[in-house]
This record gives structure tokens, C-alpha cells and sequence, in this order.
């Protein structure tokens, strides 16, 4: 009888490890989103604007080598404006642009953490005269 109620009791105890263990993995938290293209939010987005006023400054085709809570890493295709002879009129110019993403707080609009900060850095020096080579950009909850 005391091997029936060991057997009944490491038994339960099985139970209830699985049990917590996949509670645990329901409960699990959302990953840290961005809003990419100045509305909404996004997880690991293929191409993001970085000029919401005017879409001057954007990156596409975009590989995230790293996403996490804290920041996230990627590398893809940045476009710019030339503004040559203005903004409206002129051309683009495209290189090869590393993003890091960092700044994550929490957004009562939609519920989600958002990282609310870009940093941009053009890999080979900005291919257009006259515009820096890195910047940030704040990126604040949009969820319109």
C-alpha cells in the first residue's frame, strides 16, 4: 500500500510540474514591438519610415540579427531623400543601413511594450552630400 500511494503521489507531483510548466509558457509575455510605419506596431517589420512627416528617411529589406525586450538589431536597405534641388522634386539615394532599436516602455493605447527609440547608422557613410551619417529617431506609441 505505501508503494501504491508513492507511486500515486510522484505521480501527482509529475502532474503538476507539467501542469505549472505549461501555465507558465501561456502566461509567457508578448515581444517587444515598434511602430514602423508611423501607425500601429510591429514585430521584426521587413521595412521601416524613419521621417514619419514626410517618409525622407526609410529602410528596407530589413534582417534583424537580434530582437529582444531590452533592443533589437538589424541591417537592411536605407533610402534618403536628396533634396536636390528640394525636397519635393528631388531624388533618393540607397546604402546599406544598420538600425538599433532601444528605449522599450510600456504603451496603455494598445497594451504592449514598444521600444521607443532608433538609432540609425549608415554602414559606409551616408551616400547623401550633406546628411550625417547616423542619427536617432524618438519613436513614440502610435497605434492609429
Amino acid at each position: 500500500m505505501a508503494n501504491f500511494k508513492t507511486t500515486i503521489a510522484a505521480g501527482l507531483f509529475a502532474l503538476a510540474l507539467f501542469a505549472g510548466g505549461s501555465a507558465l509558457a501561456k502566461g509567457t509575455r508578448p515581444p517587444t514591438v515598434i511602430s514602423a510605419n508611423c501607425h500601429g506596431h510591429n514585430f521584426k517589420p521587413g521595412h521601416m519610415i524613419l521621417a514619419c512627416g514626410d517618409a525622407g528617411l526609410f529602410v528596407e529589406q530589413l534582417d534583424w540579427k537580434h530582437w529582444g525586450r531590452r533592443e533589437a538589431n538589424g541591417i537592411g536597405t536605407g533610402t534618403g531623400k536628396t533634396c536636390m534641388p528640394d525636397c519635393a522634386t528631388g531624388g533618393t539615394k540607397s546604402a546599406s543601413m544598420e538600425l538599433r532599436l532601444f528605449g522599450p516602455q510600456f504603451c496603455s493605447a494598445d497594451g504592449r511594450v514598444h521600444f521607443t527609440k532608433v538609432r540609425y547608422r549608415w554602414t559606409y557613410g551616408s551616400p547623401i552630400t550633406g546628411a550625417p551619417d547616423a542619427g536617432t529617431f524618438p519613436f513614440p506609441c502610435r497605434t492609429v
